[in-house]
């Protein structure tokens, strides 16, 4: 968890998450695309891998956004909502993504962003945006 009295900055703290989600994906051989995003869904930090598909920029960034509003991990949101109700949402709500890969930023127990990430199968992109999180104890 980010802690309000950490003199690091939101955006410092969002550009290591994404330093870490890129070793962990080149030491995995994955292609990547990650996205850091504040409570506002402001883009703060955000890389995309040389050979990365350039849709998963804009998939990276819903996953992110889905993980913010739900205040809760994708891929545990994957699981749980009913396909009729992704699609549902998704005509309501478009840069929502049901897909496992996004997870939230809390610093001291409240969600203040997420992190996407896109690019590799499901369960390395869920591994990275984890990472991503460690990496800044959120």
């Amino acid at each position: 968890m980010i802690s309000t009295t950490d003199p690091e900055s939101f955006l410092s703290q969002a550009q290591r998450a994404v330093e870490a989600g890129l070793a962990w994906a080149d030491a995995n051989g994955a292609l990547m695309t990650l996205v850091v995003i504040d409570i506002t869904g402001t883009v703060c930090a955000a890389a995309r891998m040389d050979g990365a598909r350039t849709i998963t920029y804009q998939i990276a960034l819903a996953k992110a956004n889905t993980a913010r509003e739900f205040q809760t991990s994708t891929a545990v949101l994957a699981e749980r909502v009913k396909p009729e109700n992704k699609i549902a949402i998704g005509q309501i709500a478009p840069q929502i993504a049901f897909l496992g890969g996004g997870a939230p930023i809390t610093r001291d127990g409240v969600v203040v962003g997420a992190v996407g990430a896109s690019g590799g199968t499901e369960d390395q992109d869920v591994a990275c945006a984890d990472v991503c999180v460690a990496a800044i104890g959120g």
